[in-house]
């Protein structure tokens, strides 16, 4: 007795994917590096803002202007290096504010000493994300 699985459902909508993608590969490309600085100029322009990564993001997603998976990509990396730099400076924001309302002294030190350490690993992080998009 042999059973037979039903063959899984798809959704009408992929059947075009494969000719779409095929499409936008051979598509003229949108020079990665003119997009790349408009997502760094927007990311400058909303800096005053509560949350300019979010915001610039935001932006990012109503253009409209069709885009290969390479500057998409790219500009990912913008962000979210811009939003880890946004965590670094949370991270000294609060290492600061603890140090001065308890001070440094034997029990405080290795808990800021932590904090800091956190701080750089996000500095290094946002670094090796920018780095990643001059590749």
């Amino acid at each position: 007795m042999s059973t037979m699985l039903p063959e899984p459902l798809r959704p009408a909508g992929l059947d075009a994917l494969p000719d779409h993608v095929a499409t936008v590969g051979t598509a003229e490309e949108q020079p990665t590096t003119d997009w790349i600085d408009d997502v760094r100029s927007a990311l400058a322009f909303n800096e005053g803002a509560q949350h300019p990564t979010v915001m610039t993001l935001r932006d990012v997603l109503l253009d409209d202007t069709e885009r290969t998976p390479e500057p998409a990509l790219a500009a990912a990396r913008v962000l979210l290096a811009a939003h880890t730099r946004e965590l670094s400076a949370l991270a000294r924001r609060d290492t600061n504010a603890y140090r001065d309302e308890h001070g440094v002294n034997r029990n405080t030190r290795g808990l800021l000493t932590g904090m800091q350490h956190t701080r750089r690993l996000l500095d290094d992080h946002a670094l090796t994300l920018d780095g990643q998009h001059a590749q």
